[in-house]
């Protein structure tokens, strides 16, 4: 058993060029989204709404931050256009139909989403963009006070809505661009002090029992940023509608950083591997999902023994798509190599200079821009990763 082991997960797990860190964050944040969706049908129950509302900081920002962490913010050159268009559009196009394939088979109707995502894929269209922006955001003297501000500005301009996940989008940058920031350095000082990891821990805690305390005063829309203001001023008026999404933006960066400085920095024996494949986690796990929820599975849930059997299940689930027979049978949909599809140029381009982190989810750290006002640091604080 052992050998088998170590012929899977062994020749990536010894790779120097990734980072073992982040490859845990990266399977720990996939890991709690599989277990976020599969747990929305059982909202009606306590033990599962808790779980829920408390682990949302700890899996899209999160999630969020990891692709920003391995993103460039620099030029947007040819090689860097082939790898947005490879990585994030063509799967994007692919799982579309893919999902439309699915619901036609279950529902037994067509229904194509392209300009409105189904489920999950509205990540890939925020991460276009924000890969895109990434480089012009940055050269700003503050750029993440200034996508914190159009975060919480975005809400007031209705036509900011689902389609092409253009709400989502803008509200979410804070994060994406924090996982930028933490690549340059910050926090470096903060992940390095021990006593920090108490305090990481007394903020979950915390969290915990504050979720649970509103579980039953939440919207769980609120927490998708989907839709304007508008649509929610029935529970708090629009006016004062910024204060609650600030107040979920401060909650999902302070417990996403708790979360990232809890996980080891190590290299753990098959998490790590499968950590690499956070990507085919989060976007296999919906054509799971869905044919399960057909079943009327969920609604037989009643038990606590059976909603823990129904997390564990999760769990699992997470690891099997993340695990070296699944990846090879989707990689062609999750990680398609379509050279033919390039010029000349752009070939030529991403031969001169091979991605040097092996990241499946995001384009590799290129030529950064001069360090602003908001992001320049102490030098000993100026290459921690």
């Amino acid at each position: 058993m052992a050998s088998i082991m170590k012929k899977l997960f062994g020749r990536r797990a010894r790779s120097k060029s990734r980072d073992p860190w982040w490859d845990n964050v990266r399977y720990t944040s996939g890991t709690l989204v599989v277990v976020g969706h599969t747990i929305e049908p059982l909202r009606d129950m306590d033990g599962p709404l808790w779980l829920w509302m408390v682990t949302w900081a700890l899996r899209l920002p999160v999630f969020v931050m990891v692709c920003g962490y391995f993103s460039s913010a620099g030029p947007l050159n040819l090689r860097e256009s082939r790898r947005i268009l490879e990585s994030i559009a063509l799967p994007y196009i692919f799982f579309s139909i893919l999902q439309t394939l699915q619901v036609r088979w279950l529902e037994g109707e067509w229904k194509i989403y392209l300009g409105l995502p189904k489920w999950t894929l509205w990540f890939l269209l925020s991460l276009i963009v924000w890969r895109v922006a990434l480089p012009y955001v940055v050269a700003l003297r503050y750029p993440f006070t200034m996508t914190v501000a159009a975060s919480l500005a975005i809400g007031y301009f209705n036509e900011f809505g689902a389609e092409f996940s253009a709400s989502r989008t803008v509200a979410l940058f804070p994060f994406f661009v924090l996982g930028w920031k933490i690549k340059e350095g910050l926090f470096a000082g903060l992940f390095e002090r021990r006593w920090t990891r108490g305090l990481s821990v007394g903020l979950l805690l915390g969290s915990g029992v504050v979720a649970w305390l509103v579980r039953h005063d939440v919207r769980i829309g609120w927490t998708t940023m989907a839709a304007p203001y508008e649509s929610q001023a029935e529970f708090f008026g629009t006016y004062w509608a910024w204060v609650f999404r600030a107040t979920l933006l401060a909650w999902g960066i302070v417990m996403g950083l708790s979360l990232i400085n809890l996980v080891p920095r190590r290299r753990i024996p098959v998490v790590t591997y499968l950590g690499a494949g956070g990507m085919y986690i989060y976007l296999l796990h919906p054509l799971v999902l869905r044919p399960l929820r057909e079943t009327g599975i969920f609604e037989r849930v009643d038990q606590r023994s059976e909603q823990l059997l129904i997390i564990l299940a999760a769990v699992v689930l997470a690891a099997l798509l993340a695990s070296p027979p699944v990846r090879l049978l989707a990689k062609p949909v999750v990680q398609p190599s379509v050279s033919w599809l390039f010029s000349r140029a752009v070939r030529d381009a991403s031969a001169k200079r091979p991605p040097k982190n092996g990241d499946d989810t995001a384009a590799p750290a290129a030529t950064v821009p001069p360090q602003t006002s908001e992001t320049r640091l102490p030098a000993e604080h100026s290459g921690a990763r």
